[in-house]
């Protein structure tokens, strides 16, 4: 059985809204478990490489929509074109300006740890989400890190490119492959990941 853990539909405790990524992550340890490294992602709102398509497509979606709602509403159309064209509007508002602050919410609410067994993920607007990895049992760490020391870990085969860059974010949505991203210096955790592995590594 795999001991990766994942905690669904918790209420966040009243040590998240403190915003002390130590406090928070010492409040998951287990007994005689030590907590080595603990961060939050970079935070505020910033924009991605992917932005640079993400952008105008939302621009041009945004555009096609609103017109749309105009023609039908200043016309004749049954109100039932107004209804159909609504989702699409939404869809923009949330391409065009939402994500960023929905982006910046969420990396608030996540909190990164490495401990002296595992590695912590916290993450969630309005309920906690928590994965704990065994350090022991992670068979590939892939580090992408930017020319000022910035990045991500992913803890997995997903490629590096996509996991840095990351998609859109979308509520509800869970991330396929474990990662720390948006890590203000990738060297440092990534660093004692190493150290630990090859110290909980049988010897041949």
């Amino acid at each position: 059985m795999n001991n990766t853990t994942i905690v669904n539909n918790l209420l966040l405790t009243d040590i998240c809204n403190m915003y002390d990524h130590k406090a928070v992550l010492n409040a998951e340890l287990l007994e005689g478990e030590e907590l080595l490294w603990s961060a939050q992602p970079r935070q505020g709102i910033f924009l991605r490489q992917s932005d640079v398509w993400m952008i105008p497509f939302s621009l041009l979606w945004g555009g096609f929509a609103l017109m749309w709602e105009y023609e039908v509403i200043s016309g004749d159309a049954p109100w039932l074109m107004a209804l159909f064209g609504l989702p699409f509007v939404i869809i923009a508002l949330y391409m065009i300006a939402g994500r960023f602050f929905y982006d910046a919410k969420l990396r608030e609410k996540t909190f990164y740890g490495i401990t002296s067994q595992r590695v912590i993920i916290l993450s969630g607007t309005r309920s906690k989400h928590a994965l704990y990895l065994p350090v022991d049992e992670l068979e590939l760490i892939q580090p992408f890190v930017a020319e000022d020391g910035s990045g991500a870990i992913v803890f997995g085969t997903e490629e590096l490119a996509t996991a840095y860059q990351t998609q859109m974010p979308i509520p509800g949505r869970m991330i396929a492959t474990p990662q720390m991203d948006n890590l203000v210096n990738v060297r440092e955790p990534y660093t004692i990941l190493e150290k630990l592995r090859k110290d909980t590594t049988p010897a041949a």
